[in-house]
């Protein structure tokens, strides 16, 4: 049981999902960013119980990126929704993570690769998306953060793009 721990807390992540969302668009921001910072937690501890006593396992490696992504893609579109979010970072977010899967699967069927390893440019553009969310929530200085979004979707998309080209070779 003590294994599967950091698996259950991943989709206890994926399903905290859903009350963020709820909490946005019915505008009870500050929850929501309480709930957010709770399932953040979350995620360290089962990427540290992971790591710590190498309970990795394929579920996890699939699954905790989805789970940020859900969290991340959620809190954008509910932010959107409540007219707090502009629709071209939305676009830009949502569109770069269609982009990598496509990706990813081009890559499969042409290279048979089936390892996608996060980058480094990857988490810190998560994290970075994370805190926009948290930014508008709390109403300090989202366009500050809006523009870093977009600097690190850019960023971290090109270096996916040189990283998938890398792997035609």
């Amino acid at each position: 049981m003590f294994r599967q721990i950091p698996n259950v807390l991943t989709v206890l992540r994926l399903l905290g999902t859903v009350p963020v969302v709820w909490l946005i668009v019915e505008r009870n921001f500050l929850t929501a960013l309480l709930v957010s910072f709770l399932i953040a937690v979350t995620d360290s501890i089962d990427g540290w119980m992971a790591r710590r006593w190498r309970l990795e396992s394929r579920f996890g490696a699939l699954m905790d990126p989805l789970a940020d992504k859900m969290l991340v893609g959620g809190g954008f579109l509910a932010l959107l929704y409540v007219g707090a979010m502009p629709i071209w970072l939305v676009a830009m977010a949502l569109g770069r993570d269609v982009l990598i899967l496509v990706a990813a699967a081009v890559l499969f069927r042409w290279t048979g690769k089936k390892d996608f390893p996060p980058s480094r440019l990857g988490k810190v553009n998560t994290f970075v998306l994370m805190c926009t969310v948290a930014a508008v929530l709390l109403n300090f200085h989202p366009e500050v953060f809006f523009g870093l979004s977009a600097v690190s979707i850019v960023t971290s998309g090109v270096r996916y793009a040189y990283l998938g080209y890398q792997s035609l070779k």
